[in-house]
């Protein structure tokens, strides 16, 4: 049985779920660089309009690494590739189970701001009713992970419900997401931008 716990990483999360879907055989995660955003960067509507270009990059990973489930299982945030001091580490959403299959952890990031997390919670149990999930705090924003793999027609459909209610996630994170093929959510921290390691503040 899956074992949430309050202020485990998102480390330990994906840890969980793992242990608790002996289906998979890999896991991908990615660093990337953080820094101010292209929506933090161009505030206003008119700012937006004039440089909409660049609105359409989508920032490449700067390093990519495969690990065996056995390998994540054992893995810690210690023990991580040391990258640039602008960069963190992502775990991909897209796992590789037995069959070749493909399949995806449910993850979410989102951009709150007037919006409770009890409104979070009950739009999670509407898209996924009967899957176990919990919350983290980011520093910024909040996190999902879901106990309960879905398949690639099933994430894009989960992806696609959270632009329904256009309050709960930013379009361009699911934009992001859908032109790469996979979710992913932050592990480390850098010393500016994501100081916070992610760290479980709800489960349900």
């Amino acid at each position: 049985m899956i074992d949430f716990k309050l202020k485990q990483t998102s480390l330990e999360v994906v840890q969980n779920i793992l242990e608790n879907n002996e289906e998979v055989i890999s896991i991908e995660v990615i660093s990337h660089k953080v820094g101010i955003n292209w929506r933090q960067l161009h505030g206003s509507e008119q700012d937006k309009i004039q440089n909409i270009n660049h609105a359409f990059d989508h920032p490449k990973p700067c390093k990519r690494k495969i690990y065996s489930r056995e390998e994540f299982l054992g893995l810690t945030l210690n023990s991580l590739e040391k990258i640039a001091a602008d960069e963190v580490w992502s775990v991909c959403s897209r796992v590789k189970c037995f069959g070749g299959k493909y399949k995806h952890i449910p993850m979410m990031n989102f951009h709150l701001e007037d919006v409770s997390l009890d409104v979070v919670k009950k739009s999670l149990k509407y898209i996924l009713p009967t899957t176990r999930g919990v919350i983290l705090e980011s520093g910024r924003f909040f996190h999902y992970y879901g106990a309960s793999l879905l398949s690639e027609n099933e994430w894009r459909k989960f992806m696609a419900e959270f632009l329904m209610p256009c309050v709960l996630v930013s379009p361009r994170y699911i934009g992001h997401r859908l032109y790469a093929g996979y979710c992913s959510l932050r592990l480390t921290t850098d010393i500016t931008y994501k100081t916070k390691v992610p760290e479980v503040v709800d489960i349900f």
